[in-house]
């Protein structure tokens, strides 16, 4: 827009002149104010192709007011257009258009009168009705006072009007317009302190509408109490996708009054109005779940809960409550991920039973290091006791067939002899001591591999002490067995 509208202001200003318009148009000013009023505007058109719309806007109602030339008015309204300010650039562009004549040329008019029209094309009208004469401000601005003889000129969009007046409280109310429409607010004034009641307003739904005596008085959660007039009043809670809750009360004159609703769902509302939310805990236990300060069961496909702000609640022994407000949109899924934090004391017990986690670590690891250590001294100390008395054995199995020798025991051996020499308890004896050195060998391997698997044990429990809340301290038991010429060896534990 600001390249177009740039374009226009200085092809215009070269055909027209800034002077020559101020000659036709009023009678001939001094050349100080021709010299200013020229300056100024070649300043206006400097700060507007810069971005600087505020000083562009203020030079040109200065050379103007030096000056009273069309042209400017025509640079006006391309400025107010850039500020967004529709109902100024509108008013420019129509005195331009009524002041130029044809003295500019078709291309101007109409680059002018498409502006005008697509500035206008945003304006809407407004219509304040107020039971009192009052003040009325828009967006903070005074913008006329009530009764109105015709309504208010105002940008579309979002827009906060008030009513102000002696002996009254302040009455606000937000509205969005659409361009090209007119509407009529009505603001009920009500009385000062010293003369209005109070109503407190709570409810466990947040984003309804509340309306007392039929008068919207804001949306939920409320930020205080609300003043109302003396006597009955009727106070209504309002959401789409639930019931109307409603009462009426009385209040009294300088008095508070408290009333608490809660609107259900419409089991009724249609599924355009609704959505799904979807939450996923990585903790495990018993959970409470309260969605609205209810109670609502949150399956792991979802639940399915009316557009518009929700607050959710989860609770579970020995974690910080979890609480968030979820906006839930129609027909999307909308997921939350919840983390809950243990509390002061679970993580006391926590670092507690990691602390002993790790001294039983520590334990675990260096008893089984010390355990394989030994275990593989002794394994390299006995390493030669099977073969000498393996060979011991052997030695005498050779002599018991040899017929030269006394512990002969081949074919027709003297079993008399044999016996004399006590050959069978040798032998017997040889055996024994073949059978204790390979036990003792079995022993010290299996020492290593208790050792290892101790240490191995303690490895991972160090490895993991502090890797998930409420991990519980292990408990392992390592068995040894052994029994002839065999050993074994199993662990058993919980992690």
């Amino acid at each position: 827009m600001r390249s177009r509208s740039v374009l226009a202001l200085v092809a215009f200003v070269s055909v027209v002149g800034l002077v020559p318009a101020a000659r036709a148009a009023a009678p001939v000013a001094p050349e100080a104010a021709k010299a200013e009023a020229r300056e100024r505007f070649d300043r206006g058109l400097g700060l507007f192709e810069k971005g600087e719309n505020a000083a562009a806007l203020a030079e040109f109602k200065r050379a103007y007011e030096l000056i009273p030339n069309p042209v400017v008015l025509y640079n006006m309204g391309l400025v107010y257009a850039a500020m967004n300010r529709p109902v100024e650039a509108a008013d420019a562009l129509d005195r331009y258009l009524a002041q130029a004549g044809e003295k500019a040329s078709a291309e101007q008019r109409r680059h002018a009168t498409q502006v005008r029209d697509e500035q206008a094309a945003r304006v809407a009208r407004v219509m304040v009705v107020t039971d009192h004469p009052a003040t009325i401000e828009v967006d903070g601005v005074e913008a006329g006072r009530t009764p109105m003889t015709e309504p208010l000129r105002l940008p579309s969009g979002a827009h906060t009007l008030a009513a102000l007046a002696p002996g009254f409280q302040p009455t606000r109310r937000a509205l969005t317009l659409a361009g090209q429409v007119t509407e009529t607010v009505t603001l009920a004034l009500l009385p000062t302190e010293t003369g209005a009641a109070h109503l407190v307003v709570s409810t466990p739904l947040p984003g309804a509408a509340v309306w007392l005596n039929d008068r919207q008085a804001g949306t939920t959660p409320l930020p205080g109490s609300v003043a109302v007039t003396p006597g009955d009043v009727r106070v209504e809670l309002k959401r789409e996708g639930y019931r109307t809750a409603s009462r009426v009360l009385h209040v009294d004159q300088g008095s508070t009054a408290k009333v608490e609703l809660a609107p259900e769902e419409d089991p009724a509302a249609p599924a355009s109005v609704k959505g799904t939310l979807r939450l996923t805990m990585v903790e495990g236990g018993s959970t409470e779940i309260a969605v609205d300060g209810a109670p609502r069961a949150v399956p792991a496909e979802g639940v399915s809960l009316p557009v518009g702000p929700h607050t959710l609640r989860v609770q579970r022994a020995g974690y910080e409550p979890f609480a968030s407000n979820v906006q839930i949109d129609a027909g999307r899924t909308t997921t939350l991920a919840v983390t809950l934090m243990p509390t002061i004391d679970t993580r006391a017990r926590d670092a507690e039973a990691i602390h002993g986690r790790r001294v039983l670590a520590g334990s675990l690891l260096g008893g089984g290091l010390a355990i394989a250590a030994g275990a593989a001294i002794y394994v390299i100390a006995t390493h030669g006791d099977v073969s000498d008395a393996q060979a011991t054995l052997d030695g005498q199995l050779l002599v018991e067939k040899d017929p030269s020798k006394l512990c002969y025991a081949g074919p027709g051996y003297d079993t008399g002899t044999y016996a004399a020499a006590r050959c069978a308890e040798i032998k017997s004896a040889d055996q024994e001591a073949v059978n204790s050195a390979k036990l003792k060998r079995t022993l010290g391997y299996v020492g290593i591999g208790v050792g290892a698997v101790v240490a191995g044990v303690g490895g991972y429990l160090l490895a993991t002490a502090g890797s998930a809340r409420g991990a519980s301290v292990s408990s392992t038991r390592v068995d040894l067995w052994a029994a002839g010429q065999g050993a074994g060896l199993s662990l058993s534990g919980t992690f």
